[in-house]
């Protein structure tokens, strides 16, 4: 049943880790030791939703021959885990969670990446219990972004209206999910999308500590506090 409370929802990826420039950074060395440049435009389309083995066949094609696909894939991830253990959260993550609570907001996490992934970071960084509900491409039959199930999800777990809901994201295709579920989005792109245009978004950001926590709170939610 749903109650009248507000409710913020984070995607993690490039949101409360910059996980995205390790991700790119590992596939594109990989590319490089086939001898090719590995093509931003061709990357960015896919930024936020499940891309899976995508990426490797994709270079399959660019090589118009086989490769060892579990190999490869392993060599990448090794790579990606390496980089990504070295990023912290955000800045203005910590903050934004922490008004949130003092204003009783219910939070959530709505990812289009697996729980062993999310998980995992979340803990590393001491933020997985600062979360009411982590919703995961695994809760929702592996439906990712632009589809809006994983928050639709968060939604029903936490029993708000999408009205009263307010996500914060960082890519074109989180953004599309976002607004699919019928949810007001602050954009805050990542690195490798910053040239791009998010059409929709309510606000956009550089940085989420670009002002103060309570500010963007009162901003977003308006008359509802």
């Amino acid at each position: 049943m749903t109650v009248n409370t507000l409710a913020l929802i984070l995607d993690f990826d490039g949101t409360i880790i910059d996980t995205e420039s390790p991700a790119y950074e590992s596939t594109a060395r990989i590319w490089a030791d086939y001898g090719i440049e590995f093509p931003m435009d061709w990357w960015l389309q896919g930024m936020g939703t499940d891309r899976k083995s995508t990426w490797v066949q994709e270079l399959e094609n660019r090589l118009g021959r086989r490769i060892d696909q579990d190999s490869v894939m392993g060599e990448r991830q090794r790579i990606k885990d390496r980089l990504t253990e070295d990023q912290p959260v955000l800045p203005g993550i910590t903050e934004l969670l922490d008004a949130a609570e003092r204003r009783g907001i219910a939070t959530a996490i709505g990812s289009s990446s697996p729980h062993s992934w999310v998980d995992r970071h979340l803990k590393r960084v001491g933020l997985y219990e600062r979360f009411s509900h982590v919703v995961c491409r695994d809760d929702v039959g592996g439906v990712a972004k632009p589809a809006p199930d994983v928050f639709l999800r968060a939604l029903e777990l936490l029993g708000v209206k999408a009205e009263l809901a307010v996500v914060v994201e960082d890519s074109p295709n989180g953004l599309k999910a976002a607004l699919a579920a019928g949810l007001k989005t602050v954009v805050v792109p990542n690195p490798l999308v910053e040239s791009l245009h998010f059409p929709g978004a309510y606000a956009r950001y550089e940085s989420l500590d670009t002002l103060p926590a309570d500010q963007l709170l009162d901003l977003v939610f308006g008359d509802s506090n």
